[in-house]
C-alpha cells in the first residue's frame, strides 16, 4: 500500500496552490493508494479562520473534508492528519491518529509544549513525528518526546536529509517516515511510505508507523 504522509490543500493551507479535489486526483494518477491531508495548524492561521475555537476548527477542516468527500470518486483513501506549529518555535510536527473530535476537544494545541502534545497524542492512540527537522530555521527537538522524524522530499526546500541521517545514528529508536509536503501539483509524488498490509483508518496507520520501520519513498533531491 502506497501512502503519501504529507499533503496540503488550498482550502486548509493558504500557502498551498491546489484545491482538495485536484490534489486527490493527482495522487490517484501518481499511483498512490492513500493520502494523509496534513494542513498547517498554527495560531496565526487559525486566527484568520474565525472568532471562536469552534469556528476556527470548522474552517480548518474544510480542506480535509473536501478531499474526503471525493475519495470514492477517485478510488483513493483520504485520512486526517495535522502539521502543527507550537508557539513560539519554528519547528513543526506531524500528528497521525487523531480525528475531528480531538481538535474540538483540545483547542489551543499550538500553545502546548512538545512534551504535552506527545503525551496527549499517546493517550489518544496517535503518533507524533517532527517534520523536516533540518530545514532552516528548524532544528531537531527532544527525541524523548517524539515517535520519529520525517524525511521531507519536497524539491528545492533545503531539507538537509543528509544531516538527518547522521543525527539519527545517535537516536536509533526513532522511527522514520517520508512525505512529499505537496503544496503544488509539481510536488506530488516525491515521498511517502509503502506497507504490505491494508490500512483501514488513520488509527491503524499511526500504530504501524510507531511500532515498525516502514519502507520510505525517497524520490526528492
Amino acid at each position: 500500500m502506497k501512502i503519501e504522509m504529507h499533503v496540503h490543500t488550498s482550502e486548509g493551507s493558504p500557502c498551498a496552490q491546489v484545491d482538495a479535489e485536484s490534489m486527490v486526483q493527482a495522487y490517484q494518477k501518481a499511483g498512490y493508494d492513500a493520502i494523509v491531508v496534513t494542513n498547517h495548524y498554527d495560531h496565526e492561521l487559525l486566527k484568520g479562520f474565525g472568532e471562536t475555537d469552534s469556528e476556527q476548527i470548522e474552517r480548518y477542516l474544510l480542506g480535509y473534508r473536501k478531499a474526503k468527500a471525493v475519495e470514492e470518486k477517485y478510488g483513493i483513501q483520504v485520512m486526517l492528519g495535522i502539521e502543527i506549529g507550537l508557539v513560539p518555535n519554528a519547528e513543526e510536527y506531524l500528528i497521525y491518529g487523531i480525528d475531528e473530535a480531538f481538535l474540538f476537544q483540545y483547542p489551543g494545541l499550538c500553545f502546548r509544549k512538545q512534551e504535552e502534545i506527545y503525551k496527549l497524542c499517546h493517550s489518544y492512540g496517535a503518533a507524533f513525528f517532527q517534520a523536516h527537522p533540518f530545514r532552516e530555521p528548524c532544528r531537531p527537538q527532544n527525541p524523548a518526546f517524539m515517535d520519529g522524524v520525517e524525511y521531507n522530499q519536497r524539491p528545492n526546500s533545503g531539507n538537509h536529509n543528509e544531516k538527518l541521517t547522521i543525527w539519527l545514528q545517535g537516536h536509533p529508536d526513532l522511527k522514520q517516515i517520508s512525505g512529499s509536503d505537496s503544496h503544488t501539483l509539481g510536488q506530488v509524488g516525491f515521498g511517502g511510505i509503502e506497507i504490505s498490509q491494508p490500512v483501514h483508518d488513520v488509527k491503524e496507520l499511526a500504530a504501524i508507523i510507531t511500532c515498525t520501520q516502514v519502507k520510505l519513498i525517497q524520490n526528492g533531491p
